[in-house]
């Protein structure tokens, strides 16, 4: 082939392209409606507001590059507050506007309540619930971006027994169904290694005194304390815990070493604590990491967490497949759900046979203040 031939059939290829990303996007209604439902008052805003912050960030940015085939995106939010009937409740007013996908949160128990809706609706949700579980009830509309409890559970007694040489860890968790499933894979995980917890203790989502339950974990003689929680409460007991004067290291989920988390601690209470999870955008050298955490952190005043990154990926993610299948739902899920090696900010997404996506984790350690990225971990298989 020369060289006339040859670069006539590649603009000959290009020109197909453009105008199949055309005629896939002119199907979709202008502007595009997105939409998204989480909790943004109540004691799980902090996680709440992550979602909205990060899927704001997207939106704003794909807008102002023009939009999806120039067509602009509008992005309607609800306040799902702690409650699974009103996340229902936002559910089922969002559907009203006829949106091409909606984004639910990562309060599993949400997702759960949604789970139905969802499936009569026929509209793709992507999720961030960390609930194993959440993508195995046979809802081919639930599509996960973010790590869930299944792989942490799996990774963290590894971690501790594997390469912190640790064999009497005590487990304590919110005895939620997010908190009390975790513990339940943490035991099992832990069972497979040979290794039995000497505690396993848990507290309210609620409650504000863990003294009892560390207490008996310090009695216990752990030598390691595997936390499952949320920002706000696990704050409280890596207070408590060091006001009890205990030494033992402290290793979980990503609220050990969010940033949400170590704002409501002295540097003395977060130090040396470790986690596994999401990634975080602040504890990269990728400029476009930094770049977006400085944007988030400059407009809202809160600092991006692992949810925010997700969210942000997840709308490219959306916007990819628009690009190619238009805005059909059945094409949209079909196409989310076939998702290859797919680049985000920190990790490339793959989809499984469930629907999830993400399968790469980071292990972090507080230096005081401030999160360290010591290592990544990924799902086996991936």
């Amino acid at each position: 082939m020369n060289h006339v031939t040859r670069n006539a059939s590649l603009g000959l290829l290009a020109l197909v392209s453009v105008n199949a990303f055309a005629q896939a996007v002119a199907s979709c209604p202008s502007p595009i409606p997105i939409a998204l439902t989480t909790p943004l008052t109540s004691g799980v805003a902090l996680l709440g507001v992550q979602a909205k912050i990060g899927l704001e960030d997207a939106v704003e940015e794909i807008n102002a590059a023009g939009g999806i085939g120039g067509k602009k995106i509008k992005l309607a939010i609800e306040d799902a507050t702690g409650s699974s009937t009103t996340a229902l409740n936002t559910l089922n007013r969002l559907l009203e506007d006829k949106p091409v996908a909606v984004f639910s949160s990562m309060i599993s128990p949400h997702i759960f309540t949604q789970n139905d809706t969802i499936k009569k609706a026929g509209v793709p949700v992507l999720i961030a619930g960390t609930n194993a579980q959440l993508t195995k009830q046979a809802n081919p509309w639930l599509i996960r971006f973010h790590i869930h409890d299944g792989q942490l559970a799996d990774a963290v007694p590894h971690y501790v027994v594997d390469t912190l040489k640790k064999q009497k860890p005590a487990i304590l968790t919110v005895s939620d169904d997010y908190g009390l499933g975790a513990s339940k894979g943490l035991q099992a995980a832990f069972d497979k290694l040979k290794v039995k917890p000497v505690a396993v203790e848990s507290y309210g989502l609620a409650d504000k005194d863990m003294s009892a339950q560390l207490t008996k974990i310090k009695d216990a003689n752990a030598d390691m304390l595997v936390l499952w929680g949320r920002p706000g409460d696990v704050a409280l007991v890596m207070k408590q815990r060091k006001a009890l004067g205990m030494t033992i290291p402290v290793i979980g989920n990503s609220s050990a070493v969010a940033l949400t988390t170590l704002a409501n601690l002295t540097a003395e209470e977060a130090d040396g604590g470790m986690g596994i999870g999401g990634m975080f955008p602040q504890v990269t050298t990728d400029p476009k990491a930094l770049a977006f955490a400085k944007r988030v952190l400059d407009r809202s005043k809160i600092p991006a967490d692992n949810f925010a990154l997700g969210y942000r990926d997840a709308m490219y993610l959306l916007k990819a497949a628009i690009e190619k299948v238009g805005c059909d739902h059945t094409k949209v899920r079909d196409e989310l759900r076939a998702t290859k090696d797919f680049k985000g900010l920190l990790i490339t997404y793959v989809a499984d046979k469930d629907g999830d996506l993400a399968h790469s984790m980071g292990i972090y350690r507080n230096k005081g203040k401030v999160t360290e990225l010591i290592g990544t971990t990924k799902e086996a298989g991936f």
